[in-house]
């Protein structure tokens, strides 16, 4: 794991007790994967080094392949403001609707993911589409 643009800070976020929080990106092969919020560059590659979050790396797919190959080199850099915005968007969905209410450790798929071990995959599943088809 390696670090992209140092010296290039994303703009703060506040969490939910007035603490900033710097939006930083997983990228694997040039593409940004999964954002996540961290206090400083430590923390950050700490959450990065997460087995939960490599295990969901090599786990879940996009476009039928799995997000991370278990060998390339995952970069972490800041968030663009549109990545940014993914990740606040989500972020208060997801405590809104009672899902996620711990301030830490989230991070949220830039790219449409599948789980291949769930055998009830909905193809208009989707982490970003709030439409809810079925009524519930």
């Amino acid at each position: 794991m390696s670090s992209r643009y140092p010296g290039e800070r994303g703009k703060p976020v506040l969490n939910q007790v007035g603490f900033e929080l710097i939006i930083y990106v997983a990228e694997i092969s040039g593409r940004g994967i999964a954002a996540f919020d961290a206090a400083n560059d430590i923390e950050a590659q700490a959450q990065l080094a997460n087995r939960g979050l490599l295990r969901d790396l090599i786990v879940l797919q996009n476009e039928g392949r799995a997000l991370w190959d278990g060998v390339a080199d995952i970069h972490l850099r800041t968030a663009t403001p549109e990545e940014t915005e993914i990740w606040q968007t989500s972020r208060t969905a997801a405590v809104q609707s009672g899902e996620d209410s711990d301030d830490e450790g989230r991070h949220v798929f830039l790219v449409p993911v599948v789980d291949p071990s769930h055998d009830n995959f909905d193809d208009d599943d989707n982490p970003h589409d709030d439409d809810d088809r079925d009524g519930d």
